[in-house]
């Protein structure tokens, strides 16, 4: 189960979606990789947050979607 960090009023957060990986370092380090080996770049911050900016700017549509993908398929194998 994921966790979201990043406030949900627009006006207190910045352009990443921080999240939190329930069940510690671990599980989130393991997410942080599977999404690194399918192309989703990202930012690990310890102890257990992983920062992701799906910033139109910079990614498309199609980023963001293997990005939920990803997290999804992750979740259903573990």
């Amino acid at each position: 189960m994921l966790q979201v960090l990043t406030p949900r009023d627009g006006a207190q957060r910045g352009c990443q979606l921080s999240l939190r990986v329930r069940g510690g370092r671990e599980r989130g380090r393991a997410l942080f990789e599977f999404l690194a080996a399918r192309g989703v770049l990202g930012d690990w911050r310890e102890p257990d947050v992983i920062r992701i900016a799906p910033v139109p700017l910079y990614n498309t549509f199609a980023d963001v979607l293997r990005f939920a993908r990803s997290v999804r398929r992750w979740r259903h194998a573990g």
